[in-house]
């Protein structure tokens, strides 16, 4: 197991400062991982998260780190272990600390997102994707991959799929879900809404093998062909 940990540069605040009273950010850093990478995982807690599929044969990494004036930067880590590539930090108590993290991966990488406050987005993923977020919104666009899950507490769902997906899993407890699929397949959709409407204009099918579940506590749900 390889493990691989930085912390940030502190740079002065000003108009490109992070949010957050006082708030400090640190100077964008990038590094690549070299390893071989098959599964990424990124432990977010406050910062925006987004995961991009691309044709490079290596994880590539951008970490933006913010942070209180009068506190230390969150420290960063990254560690790869049986072809699984985890991307984490900690921070010192202070009222401010984020890291938001952008990360390309090559095509058919399996994607675990999780984060607590802050928007997930995720393009371009050819393998299994699960993205999970406390409060924020989740964008996905270009799915290839044979499953996805998400979900949200408090923020919308909206995915597109490129290809006909085996699985998909969407659920918030506050917010619309937005799901548009290939036309290419009949689905077995599941929908539920407790406060809100439920449309849905794929084709289905019971019997189909391609599964579709979505549920929002307080939101509308919209199920539609690309």
């Amino acid at each position: 197991m390889s493990v691989l940990s930085g912390c940030g540069v502190l740079a002065s605040t000003g108009t490109n400062a992070a949010p957050g009273p006082g708030a400090s950010s640190a100077a964008p850093r990038t590094y690549t991982v070299a390893s071989p990478v098959t599964t990424v995982i990124v432990n977010g807690s406050a910062g925006t998260i987004s995961v991009t599929g691309s044709h490079r044969g290596t994880v590539e990494v951008t970490e933006r780190s913010y942070y209180s004036s009068s506190k230390k930067p969150p420290a960063t880590s990254h560690t790869v272990s049986g072809g699984t590539l985890t991307l984490s930090y900690s921070c010192p108590t202070q009222v401010t600390c984020g890291v938001s993290y952008d990360v390309a991966v090559p095509s058919g990488t399996a994607v675990r997102v999780s984060d607590r406050e802050g928007a997930i987005t995720l393009a371009s993923l050819s393998g299994p994707v699960t993205a999970q977020t406390i409060a924020g919104v989740i964008t996905a666009s270009g799915l290839a991959g044979p499953s996805a899950s998400l979900s949200s507490r408090a923020g919308s769902i909206t995915a597109a799929f490129a290809s006909v997906p085996a699985s998909v899993t969407a659920s918030t407890n506050a917010g619309p879900i937005t799901l548009t699929l290939p036309p290419s397949a009949a689905y077995k959709v599941a929908a539920h809404t407790y406060v809100g409407t439920s449309t849905v204009t794929v084709h289905q099918s019971t019997s189909s093998a391609h599964v579709i579940s979505a549920s929002s506590d307080l939101g509308s749900i919209t199920i539609n062909s690309s």
